[in-house]
């Protein structure tokens, strides 16, 4: 044999043997790449918005032996023969997929639901990012707390539309909503048909609460009681209010009563055919079972006197009162039980239900039920307390000087102006009963209007059912005082309940002058028209008449901000309005993987990724933003530790050919010794 062809292929074996050597290189390589993209993802698995990286392999350049021959005769074609250089890394991939939202609280803390990148700028150039923990700093601008970079947006101009230029999103924190004059108010609800009676509201937000003068029979009648001996009997029965004093003689028919329900039932009827009396005064039980003389209005301002009408006949003492007894009336407290009240004529008994409704000073109406249980709920509190339950925020009480309800907020202890309450006895059925407005039946509404400067007006509508069918009249005031003009009118309702007209006697809008140099309101209530009255109606249910929308405003501060999910960013206002101040910014683009990582969550756009497309959430964009909100990273733990071990695996079998490759080269080595 040739020593020199010898000497031939024991070189090529040992280029061989060199070859796998670097072929297992490349492997032990490429796996290491591999590990430290899975160790990145694990490493920011906790990272916000995080987008977990995937090492993709290819083959390297195949070395050719031999090229393939074609077919000779009955020789067939031969293949050829190639021989891999290895494995490398063709790419690694940013996967763009969304990661989980977890909800923070935070209303500056955004995270995109679907497709898009916040747009944050440093001053010279533009960085994308999904994540979105952001805030406000002293200048109210919208900036990214771990880079200062501010977030890129639309502000908003003075009509509520955006700006074009795409900018840094600064909200002034002294930004104020100006004051507009009210120029309209919108009235709609009910008018009980029925006028009065079980369920219609019988104590409005001008009720005086009080208790009455009362006086009470010592020693209490006994019964039978005849009086048949008592010919042309009269009691005299005195009422003072406010220095006026009014009297009158209840004439008695003599003859013999079974049982104090008889003789007052007998007593109230005569009252209610005199008509000085009536509506004044009536007899009652109390719980002890005595004869009570009241007063209906209540108060320290209103005092009864009883005597007897001729003082030859002593028809006072056979009643049980002493001749010539005369009580006042006192203050209403919280604490006073509701039958105490002059405000209540028979009394409540166990499972009466008041109900109230009303309308708060934003227009925001309120409904709720009291139930009465003696020793349990009996109190002008417990009443006052489902009140504040409904409403929410306020406090409810007396006002001390003229007993009226008054409502008061919960933290700032300011007196709450404009609401609107009433209250209707849903009677149980035992013949328990409440005093309020008698027919003509009247029922008020208030809402706040605002002159140009700004300042509150209380603005009160007062309705009374006239005696023509159908009909009603109101009369409107100002803080109290008759505006200049439209200031009263009629409501004239179909025989069905709806509206057919509702107009000021003058044909004019409500005009007041509030004065200190502040123009005219002028406010229209659709005198004229019944377009914004349509919701007017007079059907035999409690009364809710209440302005349901006036368009003044006090002028307001920026006490927040909240996010939509168009990235409209909306300022709320101290005086209950809102305003659109901006538009958070998003980018899409064509190729998303071809982004450049930059640090910091951040990408930048690249040749690949395209340039970046601008607009707003749910329109040029497709995702749509979560105020309270951040994205979580996407990584898989459980898919990252099992690429682990397949990436190890793959990396000691490659470790392994390289090693084995040493050992025949050894053995090559040792073959001359």
């Amino acid at each position: 044999m040739d020593p020199n062809h010898t000497h031939r292929r024991m070189g090529r074996g040992v280029k061989v043997m060199l070859g796998s050597i670097f072929i297992g290189l490349t492997g032990v390589t490429s796996h290491q790449t591999r590990m430290n993209v899975i160790s990145n993802n694990v490493a920011n698995v906790n990272t916000t918005a995080f987008k977990g990286g995937r090492a993709n392999f290819s083959d390297v350049l195949s070395q050719t032996l031999s090229e393939g021959g074609p077919a000779r005769g009955r020789i067939a074609a031969t293949n050829p023969q190639q021989s891999g250089r290895g494995v490398g890394v063709s790419s690694i991939d940013i996967v763009q997929a969304q990661g989980s939202i977890q909800t923070t609280g935070i209303d500056t803390d955004l995270a995109i639901d679907g497709d898009g990148y916040f747009i944050v700028n440093d001053g010279n150039q533009q960085f994308f990012s999904r994540d979105g923990t952001f805030a406000f700093d002293t200048t109210g601008k919208l900036y990214d707390p771990s880079t200062g970079f501010a977030v890129q947006g639309n502000l908003a101009n003075a009509d509520g539309t955006f700006r074009s230029e795409l900018g840094d999103l600064i909200i002034p924190v002294d930004r104020e909503s100006k004051a507009e004059a009210s120029t309209m108010i919108r009235i709609s609800g009910n008018l009980d048909a029925s006028g009065s009676g079980v369920g219609a509201p019988v104590w409005t937000g001008n009720t005086l609460f009080g208790q009455p003068a009362r006086i009470t029979s010592n020693p209490n009648p006994g019964f039978p009681l005849d009086l048949t001996a008592f010919n042309n009997a009269g009691l005299k029965i005195s009422i003072e209010q406010g220095g006026q004093l009014t009297e009158s003689t209840l004439n008695i028919p003599t003859k013999i009563y079974a049982d104090r329900v008889e003789l007052i039932s007998e007593l109230n009827s005569q009252i209610s055919v005199n008509g000085t009396l009536k509506n004044n005064v009536l007899f009652k039980t109390n719980a002890l079972g005595e004869l009570v003389l009241r007063t209906v209005e209540g108060g320290q301002q209103i005092s009864i006197k009883v005597d007897n009408a001729d003082p030859a006949i002593n028809i006072a003492t056979q009643l049980g009162f002493a001749a010539d007894a005369q009580q006042t009336g006192t203050r209403a407290a919280s604490s006073d039980l509701l039958n105490d009240l002059a405000n209540v004529g028979n009394d409540l008994t166990d499972g009466d239900i008041i109900r109230f409704a009303g309308v708060k000073p934003n227009g925001e109406s309120f409904d709720g039920n009291f139930t009465f249980q003696t020793d349990t709920t009996d109190t002008v509190k417990d009443l006052f307390t489902a009140v504040e339950n409904v409403y929410g925020g306020v406090q409810a009480g007396l006002d001390p000087d003229t007993g009226q309800i008054i409502l008061t907020d919960a933290v700032s202890g300011d007196r709450v102006v404009g609401f609107d309450v009433n209250f209707s006895l849903l009677d149980s059925g035992i013949g328990s009963g409440i005093f309020g407005n008698d027919p003509p039946f009247e029922f008020n509404t208030n809402t706040q209007v605002f002159d140009e400067k700004g300042n509150a007006h209380s603005l009160t509508m007062n309705f009374s059912k006239s005696v023509v069918d159908n009909e009603w009249t109101w009369v409107a005031t100002i803080d109290g005082l008759t505006p200049d003009s439209g200031n009263n009118g009629n409501v004239i309702f179909n025989e069905d309940g709806t509206l057919r007209t509702f107009e000021s006697s003058d044909k004019a809008p409500i005009t007041f002058t509030p004065g200190e140099g502040t123009p005219q309101l002028t406010i229209d209530i659709g005198a004229d028209s019944t377009e914004r009255l349509g919701g007017l109606t007079q059907f035999v249910a409690p009364s809710s008449v209440s302005v349901r929308e006036q368009d003044g405003r006090s002028a307001g501060s920026l006490v927040s901000v909240s996010f939509e999910p168009n990235g409209n960013i909306i300022g709320l206002f101290s005086n209950g309005t809102s305003e659109s101040l901006g538009r958070v910014g998003l980018a899409s683009f064509g190729n998303v993987d071809g982004l450049k990582r930059q640090g910091d969550n951040m990408f930048i756009e690249t040749e690949s990724s395209g340039q970046a497309v601008i607009g707003a959430a749910e329109t040029t964009v497709q995702g749509s933003i979560r105020s309270g909100a951040i994205e979580m990273s996407n990584v898989d733990l459980a898919q990252e530790f099992t690429n682990m071990i397949v990436t190890q695996r793959g990396f000691q079998a490659n470790a392994r050919s390289i090693t084995t490759s040493d050992e025949l080269l050894t053995e090559i080595v040792n073959l001359k010794r």
